[in-house]
């Protein structure tokens, strides 16, 4: 089933308002650390600095997280488009993609649980892969 392309921007745009959320979530912890615990910004400048420091930091490291693997979920989205080969089982898993994102953002700034997390973050992995093989097989003329 042909599915017009400029649909596969959706999940793109939802990946980058979960982006948002987490920097949001990211800055107003940082702000509340800096002023509870009466430290300067300077005193944190690396990373290593920053996580002996403050004492919550699970919303900066999500938000790293979101700039790891979901990049090859980006060029996949891109990589649809440019080739014109957005199907409807491509936009789903997208967007199933999105979803797992966004609970594992969920549990990893709320209560931090590891084994959730990784469940949701093993499941996007799974997605992300059968996005690639759809685009993939598409290309090939396969499905």
């Amino acid at each position: 089933m042909t599915v017009n392309p400029l649909a596969i921007w959706a999940p793109v745009f939802a990946m980058m308002a979960l982006v948002l959320v987490v920097a949001y979530l990211t800055f107003r912890e940082r702000v509340r650390q800096f002023k509870a615990l009466r430290v300067h910004p300077q005193k944190v400048s690396t990373r290593s600095e920053f996580a002996a420091t403050l004492k919550d930091t699970r919303c900066a490291d999500n938000f790293s997280n979101l700039f790891e693997t979901p990049v090859m979920f980006y060029v996949a989205c891109t990589g649809l488009y440019v080739t014109q080969t957005v199907s409807i089982g491509a936009l789903v898993l997208a967007c199933v993609y999105v979803l797992l994102r966004v609970g594992h953002s969920v549990v990893h700034c709320g209560r931090n649980v590891v084994f959730t997390r990784f469940k949701f973050f093993a499941a996007s992995m799974l997605v992300l892969l059968g996005l690639w093989l759809v685009w993939g097989l598409t290309l090939l003329h396969v499905i």
